[in-house]
């Protein structure tokens, strides 16, 4: 492995590859209908009807959360290669200004001219900010399917003990 080159993405398929070998098998959720399922009618519902609920409000729940992590290391993958890209560029302006006998620059210039000498380094951030963006609203997503299933199960349990059926 130490000949080898590191990218984020030979990272990732080695992680997803170690999980792979537990045999764990991965949640899949059918897709190919999207159910309707309107969260104001669920007080109103039968209990058959509010299974349903509970069932595939915990359902997205936990595909979400499988979600998140995966968007989460892939952000954090990305987040390693780019700041070790990042070290090694500022490395190299430093001693090339050193070798020229300019100046040390602030930290500012020193970013601007590391993303105009190295554009990917400047992509690279960008497809960050798209992962770190996209893990903030799924997690949104994810905070308003708990709050769903978790007033679900208080109903169920209210009938439950209430004594309705």
């Amino acid at each position: 492995m130490e000949d080898e080159k590191w990218t984020p993405i030979k990272a990732l398929g080695r992680a997803r590859k170690s999980i792979n070998e537990l045999m764990i098998p991965e949640l899949s959720i059918d897709r190919s209908e999207k159910p309707e399922l309107i969260f104001s009618d669920v007080y109103n519902v039968d209990n058959s009807r509010l299974e349903e609920y509970l069932v595939m409000y915990s359902s997205y729940k936990a595909y979400l959360e499988t979600e998140i992590s995966r968007r989460e290391s892939e952000r954090n993958a990305l987040e390693a290669a780019f700041e070790e890209g990042y070290s090694k560029a500022m490395y190299t302006l430093y001693q090339e200004r050193e070798n020229e006998g300019k100046k040390k620059p602030v930290k500012e210039e020193i970013r601007g001219e590391i993303f105009s000498k190295y554009p990917g380094l400047e992509s690279r951030r960008k497809e960050i900010i798209e992962k770190e963006i996209a893990v903030r609203e799924l997690s949104g997503l994810l905070n308003t399917y708990t709050t769903a299933y978790n007033t679900i199960s208080r109903i169920v349990a209210l009938r439950t003990y209430g004594g309705e059926k």
